[in-house]
C-alpha cells in the first residue's frame, strides 16, 4: 500500500491566484515522479480558497494528470459536492474519510459514533480528516482545531482499535507528528504556503516555506519535498 497525501492547495483563479495553481501542478508532477507510483492520492481539504465553482474546476484540471484514484476531503474553506463521510479500499488498506467541516466556521467537529461504526471492521485502516486531533502548540491553529472532548473520545476509540494504524490530517499547513490513543497522527503541509513555527503564539503566520506532501507506505509516513 502506498498513498500520496496532498493538502490545502487553496486554489484561486485569475489575478487572485498568487501561485496556488502552479504550486499544485508541481506537487502533481512530483507524485507522478514517484517510483513506484502510489495506488491512490488523498487530498485532505481546503481544495479551494473561496469555494467557487471556478476554483473547483481549476482543481479538477490540475489533478487530472494523476493516473490513480484521487480521494478528497472537505476543509473549512470548502463547500464540496461530495458523497459525505465514507470508506475506500486502497490495496487492502481501508481509508476512512471523515468529515470535520462545519459550514461557515474554521474550527471542526468529528462524528465519533459514525467513525466507531466504521472501525468495527478489523482490517488495516487509516483514519483521514481535515482538522487534526492533536495540538500543535501554535495557538492560532489549535483554536480552530477539534474540540477537546472529541479529541479525547477519539483517543479512547483508537486505543481499543489496534487495526487503526494511523490518523492523517491537514489544516495546519505544516508537517507535524504526534500520537493519540497509542496511534501515530501526521499532518500534511500545504502544497503552497506554510504556517510558521511560532510555538505559544496566540495567532499564526503564513510564510512561503518550501512545500511538501506525505507518502504513506506500510507503517511509515515519508515527507516528500516538492
Amino acid at each position: 500500500m502506498t498513498i500520496a497525501q496532498l493538502s490545502d492547495p487553496h486554489i484561486r483563479v485569475g489575478p487572485d491566484d498568487e501561485g496556488s495553481a502552479a504550486a499544485l501542478a508541481r506537487a502533481v508532477d512530483a507524485v507522478l515522479g514517484l517510483t513506484p507510483l502510489p495506488q491512490a492520492v488523498l487530498v485532505t481539504g481546503d481544495l479551494a480558497d473561496h469555494a467557487t465553482a471556478a476554483e473547483y474546476e481549476r482543481f479538477a484540471e490540475l489533478v487530472a494528470p494523476l493516473t490513480m484514484p484521487v480521494h478528497v476531503l472537505p476543509g473549512n474553506h470548502d463547500e464540496l459536492d461530495w458523497p459525505g463521510p465514507h470508506t475506500v479500499d486502497c490495496d487492502g488498506t481501508r481509508v476512512v474519510l471523515c468529515d470535520t467541516h462545519i459550514p461557515g466556521r474554521d474550527d471542526g467537529r468529528l462524528d465519533i459514533d459514525w467513525l466507531e461504526a466504521e472501525l468495527t471492521i478489523a482490517a488495516p485502516t487509516i483514519v483521514a480528516m481535515h482538522h487534526p486531533p492533536i495540538l500543535t502548540g501554535i495557538g492560532g491553529l489549535d483554536a480552530i482545531g477539534l474540540p477537546a472532548a472529541e479529541r479525547d473520545a477519539l483517543a479512547a476509540l483508537l486505543a481499543r482499535s489496534p487495526h487503526a494504524v494511523r490518523v492523517v490530517a491537514g489544516h495546519v499547513h505544516r508537517a507535524a507528528f504526534g500520537t493519540l490513543g497509542g496511534r501515530a497522527v501526521t499532518t500534511c503541509a500545504s502544497t503552497n504556503w506554510q504556517a510558521k513555527l511560532e510555538l505559544g503564539s496566540p495567532g499564526f503566520t503564513v510564510v512561503p516555506d518550501p512545500p511538501s506532501f506525505l507518502v504513506h507506505t506500510g507503517d511509515v509516513a515519508h515527507v516528500q519535498p516538492v
